[in-house]
């Protein structure tokens, strides 16, 4: 019956929830009532930066494109980033969670730099290549750090950014040991790939776009065929590999134009496209104006806010 259950959730549409951090910071928290709620009717999605999730009460699964694990009260989950996943509860059932969406490559470039870099690639490794979902109380030091993060970010007392920043150092070393604690067997099992076809594509992409992506080398990293491949990113996720790739090379050009001062066109270059038209078509097609455009509106405001682009 699992087997059947899982099967039915491949056969629906994937959603891309992208979030902006805050201006100067690597933590997104979600906090508050919007976040109690009921998640029986959770579709399969995936997010852009590491998800940290705690539920206070509630019961379910977490579940994956070929896994799932249970989870009840007092339990915490790491989703790593481009991983697709939903959570699936008792549909008459509310549960409370709050999340802390993670910027961790950001944040390990400005803590590990020159001959400490090998450390946070190691760790990063770690920690991206598994869901984790864990009762607090077979982990109650990451448990309790966890929940102080969310009491810091909710109750802003004085320097309470530095003290987040502090908690989350402390926080993925504690993720990145608990991931490599697993047994050698089942390390050469995973042999360092997520567990979902997909998702090996996604996170791929996500740090090569500024790159010439072929699409045949995507179908080789999940041992498909080229066409295997684009029959099934129409089928999950309702888009073209291409559409996707551009997706991505937009969101960082939008990320550039916001945050530093570079021309549109080095913009453009960097971001993997090669032509201006080709550029300026896309970012018009996915934001509705253009580069300049966009850039001017944006400089007038001071915060970023959060932008989900789901259900394709």
């Amino acid at each position: 019956m699992e087997q059947e259950n899982l099967q039915n959730e491949k056969s629906r549409k994937v959603e891309y929830r992208y979030y902006e951090m805050p201006v100067n910071s690597y933590v997104l928290p979600l906090l508050g009532e919007r976040w109690t709620t009921n998640y029986g009717r959770d579709s399969l999605h995936f997010h852009n930066y590491l998800e940290i999730g705690y539920c206070y009460y509630g019961k379910g699964s977490i579940v994956t494109e070929d896994q799932s694990w249970e989870y009840e009260n007092d339990t915490f989950t790491v989703i790593p980033k481009n991983y697709i996943h939903r959570t699936r509860s008792n549909p008459e059932r509310v549960e409370k969670w709050e999340y802390l969406f993670v910027d961790m490559d950001g944040f390990f470039d400005e803590l590990y730099q020159n001959e400490h870099a090998a450390i946070a690639d190691l760790m990063k490794e770690n920690i991206e290549k598994k869901v984790q979902v864990c009762a607090a109380e077979e982990n109650p030091e990451a448990a309790s750090v966890i929940r102080f993060t969310l009491d810091e970010a909710r109750n802003r007392k004085k320097f309470y950014k530095e003290s987040m920043k502090g908690c989350l150092q402390t926080l993925l070393v504690m993720l990145a040991r608990n991931a490599a604690s697993e047994t050698e067997a089942a390390v050469e099992t995973e042999k360092g790939k997520r567990e979902n076809r997909l998702g090996v594509v996604l996170e791929y992409i996500s740090t090569h776009y500024s790159e010439n992506i072929c699409i045949s080398d995507l179908a080789e990293l999940c041992h498909v065929s080229e066409t295997h491949l684009r029959r099934l990113f129409q089928e999950v996720m309702n888009i073209s590999p291409l559409e996707y790739i551009n997706l991505v090379r937009i969101q960082a050009a939008c990320h550039e134009l916001q945050k530093t001062d570079k021309p549109v066109d080095k913009i453009r270059e960097e971001v993997g496209f090669e032509t201006a038209s080709t550029f300026n078509r896309n970012f018009k097609k996915l934001v509705n104006m253009s580069p300049n455009e966009w850039r001017a509106k944006k400089q007038k405001k001071a915060n970023y806010h959060i932008s989900i682009y789901k259900g394709w």
